[in-house]
């Protein structure tokens, strides 16, 4: 099991304190993003590998577009293929694994416009190309796909659109592919694969066509996972991911990491959300935050 956390604009007490955290827990690989941007801030990025390092654990960052663009992708690719390929020859020694974006398959990630696989197959090979070239062991990990009943064209179930992304010719663009099986309002047990149905077992959909494409070979890994539980007198905004007891978050939790290790010999590291989140004390992603609470016992 890995752990996503946010850690870019905490003072360095705070992150280090966290790391040692998080470290005691027995966790071993985290997920951290970092936005693109022309002028990036590469000491807060050393910042972060290095304190990541000194806990033992492993950084796999997720290079992401720049959220003051609404996550819109560059127009000319290159531009953030050569910020990534920086990013590797700079911490390439620390780090192996390197996602590329995020959520592509939602407007809200992909600057406001209607999503396409081929678009983001042209990012995630120009960005592939780059890191491979200035780090000659590392993993691509293409972006983890958001579940959604949606058929387009703001949003395209994930699904199809990984579909799309093998019918664009990116299959050797990335080494690894990656779901986010939200648990939402039913247990890890609940075993229905269907495009109208949000749960844990979404990511045997996505398996089935890696499958089809002849990716057997490939691990799926769960870039976000995870059951939301709200206080009782909560006041922010309503959970998009459903809601359930602080109890079931922890129970479920275990019982899902036992069903994939049991039934899921094709599944990799699977980033539990979250540690805390960085985002407004209103905002429902506190639910999955598992910081002081019983599912990081559980775990």
């Amino acid at each position: 099991m890995g752990l996503n956390v946010y850690l870019h604009e905490l003072p360095v007490e705070e992150i280090d304190t966290s790391l040692a955290q998080i470290r005691s827990l027995g966790i071993e690989a985290i997920k951290q993003p970092f936005y693109y941007r022309e002028a990036f801030d590469w000491q807060t990025a050393a910042r972060l590998v290095a304190a990541a390092s000194a806990q033992q654990l492993s950084l796999i960052p997720l290079l992401d577009g720049d959220p003051g663009r609404q996550f819109a992708p560059p127009a000319d690719p290159d531009q953030f293929a050569a910020w990534a390929g920086e990013f590797a020859r700079r911490y390439g020694d620390s780090i192996q694994y390197y996602f590329i974006w995020d959520e592509p398959n939602l407007t809200s990630h992909w600057g406001g416009q209607p999503v396409n696989a081929h678009e983001y197959g042209a990012l995630l090979s120009a960005a592939a190309s780059a890191i491979r070239a200035a780090d000659s062991d590392a993993v691509i990990i293409a972006a983890p796909l958001a579940p959604t009943e949606e058929t387009g064209p703001q949003n395209l179930t994930e699904t199809r659109y990984l579909q799309d992304l093998y019918e664009a010719g990116a299959a050797n663009s990335f080494d690894v592919l990656a779901a986010k099986p939200y648990g939402f309002s039913t247990g890890p047990g609940d075993r229905q694969v269907d495009r109208t149905h949000l749960n844990f077992s979404r990511a045997i959909a996505m398996r089935e066509v890696m499958e089809k494409f002849g990716d057997g070979h490939k691990a799926l890994w769960a870039g976000n996972w995870g059951w939301n539980s709200l206080p009782d007198n909560w006041t922010g905004d309503p959970s998009i991911w459903g809601q359930v007891s602080a109890e079931e978050q922890a129970q479920w939790t275990v019982e899902a990491l036992e069903r994939a290790r049991r039934e899921w010999p094709w599944m990799g590291l699977m980033f539990l959300e979250n540690w805390q989140p960085n985002t407004a004390p209103e905002d429902p992603r506190w639910g999955f935050s598992i910081a002081g609470r019983p599912v990081a016992r559980a775990i």
